[in-house]
């Protein structure tokens, strides 16, 4: 849909004040600012809906928003307040039991302590949001989750072909290997084994010993 449509229904669900059918509209409004970077306009739209949704007493309807809204920051690499977000959404979640919801914001906290190089903690979480073969399973409330991941791997691995083209190792290496769990989260293990095995010939060229250590530790829990 259109970004201008999907204006169009955030400002009538807005008047209708629903928070139900707010949060239907507002989810892939907020995906699609966030597409085309318009984050400062997805981070509006979603503080704009807060209050209202806080109002109306719609816990789980709220964490859903608080999940989106870091996920805007998120993309801002703006982490830290992505986390706080995410701290938020994920006590709202938990009372309402709401296994979704923790897994989705999970594996984005997970993948942002492994941009933050905290292998260790990003990997105990890990260790839960990988329980399923076959990736992360959400829905259409978490599009934006989705989104900002897939999203999070066209970025990375634009900077290893920068990498590449400078012909630097190191530059390549560490997009490399922070892709790798975006690869997982997603599912593709193909595309993660190729970069994993790569990122690790790298490591060992570079006699990068926390990155090989790091990598010990992520294959044992893939496998």
């Amino acid at each position: 849909m259109p970004l201008s449509e999907l204006e169009t229904k955030f400002n009538s669900a807005k008047e209708k004040a629903s928070p139900v059918e707010m949060v239907e509209a507002i989810i892939p409004l907020a995906n699609a600012y966030q597409q085309v970077r318009k984050y400062d306009s997805a981070v509006h739209c979603l503080q704009t809906a807060l209050p209202i949704i806080r109002e109306k007493g719609e816990a789980d309807q709220e964490a859903v928003i608080l999940t989106a809204l870091g996920t805007a920051f998120w993309e801002k690499a703006q982490l830290q307040k992505a986390l706080d977000q995410f701290s938020l959404a994920l006590s709202l979640f938990k009372k309402s039991g709401d296994k979704m919801g923790e897994r989705a914001i999970f594996a984005m906290v997970g993948v942002t302590f492994w941009r933050k190089c905290e292998w260790q903690r990003a990997l105990e979480i890990f260790t839960d949001v990988w329980s399923e073969a076959d990736g992360l399973k959400i829905d259409d409330r978490f599009a934006s989750v989705q989104g900002a991941l897939e999203r999070g791997t066209v970025t990375l691995q634009n900077r290893v072909r920068m990498g590449r083209e400078l012909q630097d190792a190191l530059k390549i290496l560490q997009p490399l290997f922070s892709v790798c769990v975006l690869y997982r989260t997603l599912g593709d293990r193909e595309q993660f084994d190729l970069c994993f095995d790569e990122a690790v010939a790298l490591a060992e060229s570079l006699n990068k010993t926390d990155i090989l250590n790091a990598a010990k530790d992520l294959s044992q829990l893939v496998n």
